[in-house]
């Protein structure tokens, strides 16, 4: 059985993991490709506002023919209407499209850097809810985890490790930090969070330590075999 460990506390270099030196201030949550929607909003703009200058300066020409009495022109100011109505309705669904926020990624069909990407946003939102006590235990707890995932994530097998790693990112976290904010603000439930925290981040913390003992192991018993392979021959 691996000793036991505290888990390993944030280092500075940690980026973008480090903790947030900014003031707890609610932030929209945006969506992760701003970029491509922003231009495709700025897109349908222009066209909206051309089809308008475009409808417009038809319908003004069609009403000046309709008052010479040039009988078509009544078909065509309802072609006109008809086609842009149907411009609105294309625009609004695209619009809707556009900033609708991106599907999540089902656990089940989850990858490590979707489990990671999934404690980045834990992390950040825990900073912004968690009271400033809370804060350090619940930064060690997530980069253990972090790390843990980091280190299992090339099993080919889910071992005990690789599944108290997963389940750590994707379930135990999250659910104590919704269920601390939808309990009443007392000391007793802070050292419960805190004490759920300490105990995720050893656990973590022993992953990392076994996984980074058994690396270490591995490149030493590379080094003796180069050396028994490539060494210079004695005698």
């Amino acid at each position: 059985m691996s000793a036991r460990v505290p888990p390993r506390l944030p280092r500075p270099g940690d980026d973008p993991w480090r903790p947030s030196t900014r003031p707890a201030l609610p932030r929209p949550t945006l969506p992760p490709d701003l970029g491509r929607r922003a231009k495709g909003l700025g897109w349908l703009a222009v066209q909206g506002f051309f089809g308008f200058i475009l409808v417009t300066t038809l319908l003004a020409l069609f009403i000046v023919l309709l008052a010479l009495d040039w009988p078509p022109a009544a078909w065509l100011i309802g072609i006109t209407l008809l086609l842009a109505l149907l411009g609105v309705v294309r625009t609004a669904v695209q619009g809707r499209r556009l900033l609708a926020p991106a599907p999540e990624v089902p656990l089940a069909q989850a990858t490590p850097d979707d489990d990671e990407a999934r404690l980045l946003r834990l992390l950040r939102s825990g900073e912004r809810a968690l009271p400033p006590a809370a804060r350090p235990a619940f930064h060690a707890a997530v980069i253990s985890t972090r790390d843990a995932l980091r280190l299992t994530s090339g099993d080919e097998a889910l071992g005990r490790d690789a599944f108290d790693a997963r389940q750590a990112a994707r379930e135990d976290l999250p659910e104590l930090l919704h269920t601390y904010r939808a309990t009443p603000r007392t000391p007793e439930a802070e050292r419960l969070l805190v004490s759920q925290l300490d105990l995720i981040g050893r656990r973590m913390g022993e992953v990392v330590h076994e996984r980074r003992g058994q690396h270490t192991r591995t490149l030493e018993a590379q080094r003796r075999y180069l050396e028994s392979k490539y060494g210079d021959e004695r005698g």
